[in-house]
């Protein structure tokens, strides 16, 4: 069985382990060579000089996940109609544009800034209509 030397290989190259052979012991996890199968497969990189995989730090694969390179694909056309409902004073701007805003995290579009802008007017416009509604409320139970 041969080691790749070419850490740069695809995956789908890489050699299969071949299972140890000789006693067999009654738990069979007890059997698994873990640290000879990382060493052996280019699959998982292994720090020099441990038996462990390597564990990257968070940020790092954050990094690799929003990748600069890649150019946001146009504006989400939810934001844009959530703006324009909060600019119509309705407090349905807070539905469309948290929803535009889990839709533009998902993929990669431009408008957060735009969606949260309504997110915001439009709970300014839904805390205005229930303090009106209960002050209308309010003044017409007292003449009444």
């Amino acid at each position: 069985m041969s080691t790749p030397t070419n850490d740069s290989e695809p995956l789908g190259d890489a050699p299969l382990v071949e299972p140890v052979t000789g006693s067999v012991s009654s738990d069979p996890l007890e059997a698994l060579d873990t640290a000879r199968i990382l060493q052996q497969t280019a699959a998982i990189p292994v720090v020099a000089g441990t038996n462990e995989p390597r564990v990257e730090h968070p940020a790092d694969l954050a990094s690799e996940v929003a990748d600069p390179e890649v150019a946001p694909s146009g504006w989400n056309v939810l934001s844009i109609v959530s703006l324009v409902l909060a600019l119509a004073v309705s407090p349905l701007a807070v539905v469309f544009g948290y929803i535009a805003v889990g839709q533009i995290r998902r993929s990669v579009q431009r408008g957060e800034a735009i969606a949260w802008v309504a997110v915001a007017l439009g709970w300014v416009w839904t805390v205005l209509y229930v303090v009106a509604g209960v002050v209308l409320a309010l003044t017409w139970l007292q003449v009444a």
